[in-house]
């Protein structure tokens, strides 16, 4: 049975065992709140506490569907258990929101799902505050946490749980939009805060994946225990001297950090704000901060790439503090690294130093024009990211663009068809050749059937004698279709001609030129001729033969534009006087 119950006062948050995945449950059991529009009901309950103390009472899965309003008798505690729990809003008309009070945590789920709602954290006393904390293989998806004038609070608090397309704005003093701990993925979702996402813990490494991070004055993705992987990312510093990616533990912390980064647009910030920070110089501990980044664009920042290393020379061996940087667009980078320290900026292939990337409109939108240097500048190994920041493919087997966006090719591929037979053939399981852009693949479809994938050359299915046609499109890496696919018309005709004669000689001729006529019963054949036990040769139609006295016999056979033979050629027997 699942231990569900409404918190009254501070939370305290318990350790869970990071999870591998997040665990699907089907719905065997709807309770409804304030009259959900277009949702089946099992039960109805008058408030989000009773639905929960009803759901409390099921061994099954149960789903908690709320209408419109605003609801402000939590703070809510949600335990799936073996079963599942779902606290489904109908959107973002479904607000929670808590009076002014202590610290308070809006919703509390473990082994839970929180979806299709929004969070409106408190205008006044929201130190310690936070909107929503998952862990335990929780699901969030699809909820906006409000918490603009908040003040040192957390949007999200997240451990071994699945976040996805949550938008969270966090614009106060002290704020951070996200709290990882570990065992997290979040994906096409927005964060804005004074810091964007923070990670601290020793497991599971936290997964950012097409997201975009905004902040004021702090830092946009961080890190100072473990590890965060980040990819197909946009992190705006606005106009503060804010951080792009940091590896840094102020305190005397010695527990490695690192940032693995690929894919990623670092905008904006003033003279004071860098790019990407690794940071291990306390002087009391020997420490160690790495971050990777590769495929990826910095620009408009203060310091592009920033490295400080050292400790009090007391501490076992130097700190060390490193930059691993390849196929990236950036303007500077700066070192500092005193006689107990070790690392710096270690540059790969591929870097490309102060490139405009000619955005579309910086400011607003970090993707690609059609003329951008950036285009094609990517690690050309496989591998990667499969999407952009906007979840349109990367190409597969070409070289990728830097940043977060792969350029948008709308423009479909032309198909040809290279080979293959263009009038009659005889043959009844004809091959075609065909061709298009690098990294096209193709689809086939023969008569009146539908378009399947195929690859060159492509051997038709077996076919009947008469007209056929062929039909090619290619798709681009991009997932653009030939609209108008090229297409090869054809006829299969297995059968041979029959040779007819048109006009010839009598039995018995007196001169020594003879003439002859003939003609076949397919139009566009050629004709073949010999003469007694000569060579057949081409011939055509009327043809003279000069022949000496004696007996003879001229033959004719016909060959069909399809190259059948007329296996009984037409003779005739004379004889010269």
């Amino acid at each position: 049975m699942k231990k569900i119950s409404v918190l009254i006062a501070a939370l305290v948050v318990p350790a869970f065992p990071i999870l591998g995945a997040t665990p699907a449950y089907a719905a065997d059991n709807v309770i409804c709140v304030a009259n959900p529009v277009g949702v089946s009901c099992n039960e109805t309950a008058a408030t989000i506490p009773a639905a929960i103390a009803t759901a409390s009472a099921n061994s099954v899965a149960d789903v908690i569907r709320v209408g419109a309003g605003t609801f402000s008798d939590g703070p809510y505690t949600l335990s799936g258990g073996a079963n599942g729990l779902t606290l489904q809003g109908s959107g973002p008309s479904t607000v929670i929101t808590l009076p002014p009070g202590g610290i308070q945590t809006y919703v509390f789920a473990t082994a839970a799902t929180v979806r299709d709602l929004k969070i409106l954290m408190a205008t006044t006393t929201t130190d310690g505050d936070r909107g929503i904390w998952a862990g335990g293989g929780s699901t969030v998806r699809d909820v906006t946490i409000d918490g603009q004038t908040a003040q040192n609070a957390t949007g999200l608090q997240v451990k071994a749980s699945v976040v996805d397309d949550v938008s969270i704005q966090m614009l106060g003093t002290g704020t951070r939009a996200v709290y990882g701990e570990g065992g997290a993925t979040v994906t096409d979702s927005t964060l804005l805060g004074a810091d964007g996402f923070a990670h601290s813990g020793t497991g599971d490494p936290d997964v950012l994946s097409r997201v975009t991070v905004k902040v004021g004055n702090g830092t946009a993705i961080s890190t100072d225990t473990g590890t965060v992987n980040v990819d197909n990312a946009v992190l705006d510093l606005g106009a503060n001297g804010s951080t792009g990616l940091r590896a840094a533990n102020f305190n005397p912390g010695g527990t490695p950090k690192s940032i693995n980064a690929d894919h990623v647009t670092i905008v904006g910030g003033t003279l004071g704000s860098r790019g990407v920070w690794a940071w291990s110089a306390v002087p009391g501990k020997q420490q160690e901060s790495t971050i990777s980044l590769t495929n990826s664009i910095v620009r408009g920042v203060g310091d592009s790439l920033v490295v400080n290393a050292g400790n009090d020379g007391a501490q076992g061996g130097p700190s060390n503090a490193t930059i691993n940087v390849s196929y990236t667009d950036y303007k500077n980078k700066s070192e500092a690294i005193d006689a107990n320290g070790a690392g710096g900026v270690v540059s790969g292939a591929g870097n490309l130093i102060d490139v405009d990337p000619l955005f579309v409109n910086p400011g607003p939108d970090y993707r690609l024009t059609a003329g951008s240097p950036l285009i094609d500048k990517g690690n050309p190994a496989a591998g990667g990211p499969a999407t952009d920041r906007d979840g349109h493919a990367r190409v597969s087997n070409l070289v990728r663009d830097l940043g977060a966006y792969e350029f948008a090719d709308l423009v479909a591929p032309q198909t040809t068809i290279t080979g293959g037979p263009t009038g009659a053939t005889r043959d009844r399981t004809p091959t075609f050749t065909f061709a298009s852009e690098p990294g096209a693949s193709f689809a086939c479809a023969v008569d009146g059937g539908a378009f399947a994938p195929c690859t060159g050359p492509f051997t038709t299915p077996t076919l009947a004698d008469g007209a056929h046609t062929v039909r090619v499109r290619a798709t681009d890496a991009a997932a653009n279709t030939d609209a108008s696919p090229a297409t090869r018309s054809f006829k299969v005709d297995t059968v041979a001609p029959n040779t007819r004669w048109a006009s010839k000689p009598g039995k018995t001729v007196r001169t020594k030129k003879v003439r002859f006529g003939f003609r076949s019963s397919e139009a566009g054949s050629t004709f073949q001729c010999k003469l007694d036990r000569g060579a057949w040769r081409s011939c055509s139609t009327p043809r003279v033969v000069a022949v000496s006295k004696g007996r003879h016999v001229f033959s004719v056979r016909a060959r069909d534009a399809a190259g059948n033979l007329d296996a009984t050629p037409v003779r005739h027997a004379f004889k010269r006087r």
